[in-house]
């Protein structure tokens, strides 16, 4: 089965990150198809267009924000930042040699499209602050600008009190779950039954059919893989998920052009997770499949990730960056997506509706 679709591709010189522009302004939300409990019924309609990353945040653009973030001089060590254990930097000697503290890092040559897990919603937030901010090296270019990280606290009943959405005029921001859920499902040209154009796919691929998941170039059944997820060495033993780059997979992408929606890390949204009677909420929604999950669920649009406090920052948590960012240059790529058939499962850490059993640091 396959679908194709538009998207436009953009290296924004200022972030380095490589954005399609999402359009279909005011786009029809997700309907269902009459799963039992499915949170994305009535969710995805966007009445603006914005620009996501192509790949989650990848190794060399971390590294730059890290060696931003901890090379500094004595007595200016940043709040909420914490080296990754899972990606694909190695240590290197400070420019702040004088600081006992300060820490720096290299990427080698093939590990710049490494994914990175291990890092909290806070984390993605102040990377947002500091590409908003130009990345500036002052201290408040990493605590203010789309979001401000004197937020960042929470309530004795273990609620967080963090700024829920992105600032007025922010220009790089956690997607909103609607902004997720459109890039990564939404087709604008998908033919329908009664002649129209535009409607969703229950999976990130472009299709209504599962992704394969193993190893880039492996056959499972006899059927090329489409996905880094759900499979360690137990499962092929000469591979690690951890060191598949990003867009390993040719072009198995969402219509707008989004790679590994399902696979490498879970990826971060800005929706918020209250319990009943809550006046502040407990958990920061994530989507898409990760690396190993070991669960039972398939990866499709009604299945949310589950949630996590926004302190998190386990191998398998990781996020892509939305902007409002145009185009600087444009051009079109007609995106041709085969969605090959395979069962997936999610993890059993879960509990509710979806919510991952975890406490606040």
């Amino acid at each position: 089965m396959a679908t194709s679709g538009i998207a436009h591709a953009q290296v924004d010189p200022n972030s380095g990150i490589d954005f399609v522009r999402v359009g279909a302004v005011g786009n029809a939300a997700w309907a269902g198809d009459g799963t039992v409990g499915d949170r994305a019924v009535g969710r995805g309609s966007v009445g603006y267009e914005y620009s996501i990353g192509k790949f989650e945040v990848t190794t060399a653009q971390w590294a730059e924000f890290f060696n931003a973030a901890f090379d500094r001089p004595a007595g200016d060590a940043l709040p909420h930042v914490v080296p990754p254990t899972y990606w694909g930097a190695a240590g290197t000697t400070p420019i702040n040699s004088t600081n006992p503290n300060a820490r720096r890092w290299t990427v080698p040559v093939g590990n710049e499209m490494t994914p990175v897990g291990n890092i909290s919603w806070r984390m993605a937030a102040m990377y947002c602050n500091w590409l908003h901010n130009d990345k500036a090296t002052n201290r408040e270019a990493f605590l203010n600008g789309a979001y401000d990280a004197s937020t960042f606290t929470f309530t004795p009943g273990g609620r967080f009190r963090d700024q829920q959405t992105r600032s007025p005029g922010a220009r790089y921001w956690v997607p909103s779950w609607d902004e997720w859920l459109k890039a990564a499902h939404y087709d604008p040209n998908k033919a329908n039954p009664d002649g129209t154009t535009g409607g969703w796919w229950k999976y990130g691929n472009g299709s209504d059919v599962p992704f394969v998941a193993g190893p880039p170039g492996v056959l499972v059944n006899g059927v090329p893989t489409t996905s880094n997820f759900n499979w360690d060495g137990t499962d092929f033993p000469t591979f690690s998920p951890l060191a598949v780059s990003l867009g390993a997979y040719g072009n198995v992408t969402s219509p707008w052009g989004l790679y590994d929606v399902s696979g490498a890390t879970a990826e971060w949204t800005e929706e918020c997770f209250f319990q009943p009677g809550d006046t502040f909420p407990h958990g920061r929604e994530y989507d898409g499949g990760w690396w190993y999950d070991g669960g039972s669920i398939p990866d499709w649009i009604g299945s949310p990730g589950g949630t996590a406090f926004p302190s998190l920052s386990t191998f398998d948590l990781g996020f892509r960056i939305a902007s409002n960012v145009p185009c600087p240059s444009v051009f079109v790529l007609g995106v041709i997506v085969v969605g090959m058939s395979s069962a997936h499962r999610r993890r059993t850490t879960t509990i509710g509706a979806g919510e991952r059993l975890t406490a606040p640091a």
